[in-house]
């Protein structure tokens, strides 16, 4: 299922392998089967907050564990959209669906298109589906790949509403590490590749 929201940005730096999220550039990640890396990969999302770790009826617990997985990714990038607006890095949903090197990433990134007096807006469009889980029973860990879409999700002047460059969105491929985090999932990290690349 293809989910769209209308808020958010990114960009690639020609000839790197390196993505410039929100001002920020995050190195591409090549992670082994479940995507454990430090590197940042995102994803989109459908605005329905569900809780992560609620498990969906009718599914058995691997079933639940993906889905678990699946809301946290896309409530990672509703929440990432919805702080782009205005570039704030204290936007607390960002927390409750994001940790570690994922969170450190967003905030980072905002804070410097804060700085740069930039903002996020447009939308993108995600499919978002789970590649691995680890351990097999029981996951603490599940790896989520995503072919997100970025055509209308750029960087604006918080001033004048300009375009802040000419990198244009597109179709990025999108890997991600999401974690068991007491009883709630969250995106632990997650790296996006160049435009074309899904």
């Amino acid at each position: 299922m293809t989910t769209s929201i209308r808020q958010g940005s990114f960009a690639v730096r020609p000839g790197r392998r390196w993505v410039r999220l929100a001002g920020l550039p995050i190195g591409l990640c090549l992670a082994a089967a479940v995507g454990a890396c430090d590197g940042g990969k995102p994803a989109g999302g459908s605005p329905s907050a569900t809780s992560a770790s609620a498990p969906m009826p009718g599914q058995g617990p691997r079933g639940s564990v993906d889905e678990a997985a699946l809301a946290a990714y896309r409530g990672m990038w509703q929440a990432y959209a919805k702080a782009g607006l205005t570039a704030n890095p204290n936007e607390p949903e960002l927390a409750r669906h994001a940790t570690g090197q994922a969170l450190s990433t967003l905030t980072t990134g905002l804070a410097k298109l804060r700085k740069d007096g930039e903002v996020i807006k447009g939308g993108y469009e995600s499919d978002p589906h789970v590649v691995a889980a680890s351990p097999s029973t029981e996951p603490l860990t599940v790896s989520v790949q995503d072919c997100l879409n970025t055509t209308r999700f750029l960087t604006y002047k918080a001033a004048t509403g300009a375009l802040a460059d000419n990198i244009p969105g597109g179709n990025r491929a999108v890997r991600a590490t999401v974690v068991r985090d007491g009883e709630s999932w969250k995106v632990s990290s997650f790296g996006v590749q160049a435009v074309g690349t899904c």
